[in-house]
């Protein structure tokens, strides 16, 4: 059974998130440094640059949610504006550049829309909260959610990542927003989803889900509770994104260990003998 809840319930139960879930698949003793012991966390750059692009684009479709008259221009030089003076002295030069650029293809391609018809977007930054058999809490929140022009409820949610093909198979999130919009909408058969690659020319992951496809979503959620209560040791997992752990440095000496061995590997493979047929750029 699963409810959609307008609020936090004051009950005590397993919080779970698609990151939390997805960090415990990845590692597990990055969800406990994380999540349980609560360890500080590093701020990238990249998560600096996604979340002004994240404010920019929520500025602008909140605004334009009220008044769909707003000129879009001159509104989303407004919401550029107000986003630097939140996360202005954090990003640096060549960031603001690429922000700029990148979330001018996004504001281009949106007016390209104008032309067959724009969706009618409901909300953005949709915060959920999702009880699932009375065991696990899900919440979390959706980018964008719309309903476009041929009468299909459509989560989209923005990516700053370099590289499509890690979302391409990975419709995850997004069925988990599927899931939530078949709750706010019952009787819908089909749930439209969306990545929007902000570095890409805002170019887009798409795909449809079938209710059969997004109610599956639930028994995922019920697996990883089973197996986060009943983890005991919380090994590491380690691989080359320990780079960008945010307990690399200080806490987890497995990570450390893994990634010293990478850089004398490189080192090694780069100062060895050349190979017949090999050319240096």
């Amino acid at each position: 059974m699963i409810q959609l809840l307008d609020k936090r319930p004051d009950i005590k139960l397993l919080n779970l998130s698609v990151s939390k879930a997805k960090t415990f698949k990845d590692c597990a003793k990055k969800f406990k440094f994380t999540y349980i012991d609560k360890l500080p966390r590093k701020e990238w750059d990249f998560h600096v640059f996604g979340k002004y692009c994240h404010m920019v684009l929520e500025l602008f479709h909140a605004e334009l949610i009220k008044d769909s008259n707003l000129n879009c221009v001159n509104l989303f030089s407004e919401c550029q504006d107000k986003a630097l003076e939140t996360w202005g002295v954090k990003l640096t030069a060549d960031q603001k550049q690429l922000a700029y650029d990148v979330l001018q293809n996004y504001l281009n391609n949106w007016l390209d829309k104008y032309k067959v018809g724009v969706p009618e977007v409901i909300a953005v930054e949709k915060e959920f909260f999702l009880l699932i058999d009375d065991k696990v809490l899900l919440n979390g929140f959706i980018d964008r959610l719309q309903r476009d022009i041929d009468g299909m409820y459509h989560v989209a949610d923005y990516k700053t990542s370099k590289d499509k093909k890690w979302l391409k198979n990975d419709a995850f999130q997004l069925l988990t927003y599927a899931l939530v919009a078949t709750l706010l909408y019952p009787g819908i058969d089909n749930v439209r989803g969306s990545y929007i690659m902000l570095k890409h020319n805002s170019d887009v992951i798409e795909k449809e889900f079938s209710l059969k496809e997004i109610n599956k979503v639930k028994d995922v959620f019920l697996k990883y509770a089973e197996d986060i209560e009943n983890e005991k040791l919380y090994r590491a997992n380690t691989n080359i994104l320990c780079g960008y752990c945010d307990h690399l440095e200080n806490s987890c000496e497995e990570g450390r260990e893994f990634m010293s061995k990478m850089k004398k590997k490189k080192t090694e493979i780069s100062s060895g003998p050349k190979k017949f047929g090999e050319v240096d750029w």
